[in-house]
């Protein structure tokens, strides 16, 4: 009986370490997870947010679920892509894998307004984030919220701009570090690139 139960344990162990080995291999690198925009200005008359995800990983992620998750109740948003619109915050791909140098998927979120009372040049703080079984990966997002009239370029005209986001050219939030470039993201849509030197 001893003997039965020493396989039967030893069967288990083999069994659990080979799951998990599995499962560790099939984790995402979120850092091959990247975004072509993280800043959006919307408005009644601008309601849609639309990004591409860039990934650059060997490794395939299985039915991953996509989402954009707010931190505030003035807005709410669905995912639309082509004719999907899922009318939830959220959307399932049948996978997302890596097929060239650099694969990519576009996609749209329509925006809701829930109130009309908020100031103009609103921030609201989001995550896209994106998951299978075995990996989440979480990429901050600035939405910033329009009541008022744009200029030709859809960007809001302001004489004292403010910076919201210091970020690397993969669009990455970094603090910057002497001789590495950067970007550097104002609250009226405009960019500089800058680098500090030493």
């Amino acid at each position: 009986m001893k003997k039965h139960l020493s396989i039967l344990y030893i069967v288990i162990i083999n069994l659990y370490t080979i799951s998990y080995s599995s499962s560790q291999s099939n984790i995402i690198d979120c850092n091959n997870v990247t975004y072509f925009k993280d800043t959006f200005y919307v408005s009644s008359s601008n309601d849609i947010i639309a990004n591409t995800i860039f990934y650059n990983d060997s490794t395939s992620m299985i039915y991953p679920n996509h989402c954009l998750m707010l931190d505030t109740s003035l807005i709410s948003v669905s995912y639309v892509s082509g004719s999907i619109n899922t009318n939830s915050d959220c959307h399932i791909f049948t996978h997302l894998t890596q097929n060239s140098t650099r694969d990519t998927i576009d996609f749209d979120f329509k925006v809701t307004f829930n109130s009309n009372n908020f100031a103009n040049n609103t921030v609201v703080n989001a995550n896209l984030v994106l998951s299978d079984m075995n990996s989440t990966c979480t990429h901050p997002v600035t939405i910033i919220l329009q009541n008022s009239t744009l200029n030709l370029s859809g960007v809001p005209i302001s004489k004292n701009k403010k910076l919201i986001k210091t970020i690397d050219f993969l669009g990455r939030a970094i603090k910057p570090k002497p001789n590495i470039p950067y970007i550097e993201i104002y609250d009226d849509g405009s960019i500089e690139k800058k680098i500090l030197i030493q």
